[in-house]
């Protein structure tokens, strides 16, 4: 298969042809991790991945800007990453790429206004969907419902913004399965562990976790199966290494990861 690359300087541009993976098992070796990059250090991992097969599964950009990250090896669709876009690049990039024939599959974000910068992954596939940012709480709970009605699920989600005006990007993609999920949005920390016990004894688990601006969680919860995970919230950069090397000597390897001001939370698959 032909790779091609592109590298802008200004909102860094990155494509390369490749299979968006949406689990391990279809992984030809273990997945690669990292965070705490620079905007530059994420290029250079983009450029050593890329060369190597890998394709980015989680992305999230933070205060910085600082990226964390999760790539398997895989190979067949085209995709393309960008980062460190404003919200209108963001949507210049989007629009470009619809007509092309792909769809976001990760949209990150950090920061509030005209200083909100952007990191997003596109795949060239086909099946309805739906993308919205700079979307308020009560925007994206009519999104959600909306989504229920067509089909959808909510697959990413970012929050960015400030405390006391989260700001939301989100992905939603077709609900094949037909699983049962839905969102908690804000909550502290003890609250979203009193949320994990609880969906947790109803069947649920959590499927992708945000970190909020003011250190609170978005968390999205389906009522499906996977037969050994852990979530850890609340992590400094240093306790997510911990984290991480300690359940790779278990066969464990972050399957989504997200930040924000310095917190980490992640979400573990074998």
């Amino acid at each position: 298969m032909r790779t091609t690359r592109m590298l802008a300087v200004a909102a860094v541009a990155l494509a390369v042809a490749a299979t968006p993976a949406a689990a391990h098992a279809q992984a030809s070796t273990a997945p690669v991790a990292y965070h705490g990059l620079t905007s530059a250090q994420q290029t250079q991992k983009f450029q050593e991945l890329s060369g190597k097969g890998y394709v980015p599964v989680s992305l999230s950009i933070s205060s910085g800007p600082s990226y964390a990250g999760v790539w398997v090896k895989s190979s067949g669709a085209a995709w393309a990453m960008f980062q460190d876009m404003s919200a209108q690049g963001y949507q210049q990039r989007f629009d470009e790429y619809s007509v092309k024939g792909y769809q976001p599959t990760v949209v990150t974000a950090t920061g509030s206004g005209d200083a909100a910068r952007f990191a997003a992954v596109f795949v060239k596939k086909s099946g309805n969907f739906i993308a919205r940012h700079n979307m308020t709480i009560e925007q994206l709970t009519s999104g959600n419902l909306d989504a229920m009605a067509k089909g959808l699920m909510l697959t990413s989600i970012d929050v960015y913004g400030t405390a006391g005006a989260p700001t939301y990007a989100a992905i939603w993609t077709p609900n094949t399965s037909g699983v049962k999920w839905h969102v908690t949005y804000d909550l502290s920390s003890a609250d979203h562990s009193a949320a994990f016990k609880l969906r947790l004894s109803n069947g649920y688990r959590p499927a992708y976790v945000a970190v909020d601006p003011g250190g609170t969680y978005t968390t999205i919860w389906r009522k499906d199966k996977v037969d050994s995970w852990f979530e850890y919230t609340g992590m400094s950069s240093s306790g997510y290494q911990s984290r991480f090397n300690e359940l790779k000597t278990k066969g464990y390897y972050p399957a989504q990861v997200n930040s924000e001001d310095g917190k980490y939370a992640a979400i573990w698959t074998k």
